[in-house]
């Protein structure tokens, strides 16, 4: 990243780049990186500048569809973060590119909305509502913790494909608290042994 630094610097500098970037590990290559600009830029002077930092190959691709290039990038975000990513951006915005910060992406999931209806937090149709449409949509009153409204949406999106889910789960707890059923020990005892049952 040191390095990528380095040479952004002079791109910014010597051509006036700008846009958004995005880390992937590749195994067999190492890291590369996706850059996307809403610029031409002539790629003869970006290589010319590449050498000295000896960056590999640049390819470079005309974007006629704007959605799927940022569903392209989009896709290595979605990907878990490898360790030796650790710390790392994993993407970020130069030059004059417009800035978005992390708590301003929002995902949508049945699950995320129902997480976001039992916080007390604005439906991502709410918010693109205002987003977009200037409708302004009042905030709703009572907020509560994530720790809190987990657990409530997590049964409530189980109920919601699996009208059985209350029962059954009455069940396992009758059957595992009356000593019914023989659970696997923690990690920190000694492991059951089968064959000495008793």
């Amino acid at each position: 990243m040191g390095l990528w630094n380095q040479f952004l610097t002079i791109l910014k500098r010597k051509l006036g780049f700008q846009g958004v970037r995005v880390i992937e590990l590749h195994e067999e290559h190492g890291v590369h990186l996706h850059v996307l600009t809403n610029r031409r830029y002539k790629i003869r002077r970006f290589l010319e500048l590449s050498e000295r930092y000896g960056f590999g190959r640049i390819h470079v691709v005309h974007v006629d569809d704007p959605e799927g290039a940022l569903r392209y990038v989009c896709k290595y975000l979605s990907k878990r973060r490898p360790k030796c990513l650790r710390g790392a951006r994993l993407w970020s915005a130069f030059g004059d590119a417009p800035r978005t910060r992390v708590k301003d992406v929002m995902t949508d999931s049945p699950f995320g909305r129902l997480l976001r209806a039992k916080m007390g937090v604005r439906s991502p149709d709410e918010e693109l509502a205002e987003a977009y449409e200037g409708k302004p949509v009042p905030e709703k009153k009572v907020r509560r913790s994530f720790l809190k409204a987990m657990p409530e949406a997590q049964t409530a999106y189980l109920r919601s494909f699996d009208p059985e889910h209350d029962r059954r789960q009455a069940v396992w707890a009758k059957l595992r608290f009356g000593n019914h059923c023989r659970l696997s020990p923690p990690w920190s005892e000694r492991p059951l042994n089968y064959e000495e049952e008793d």
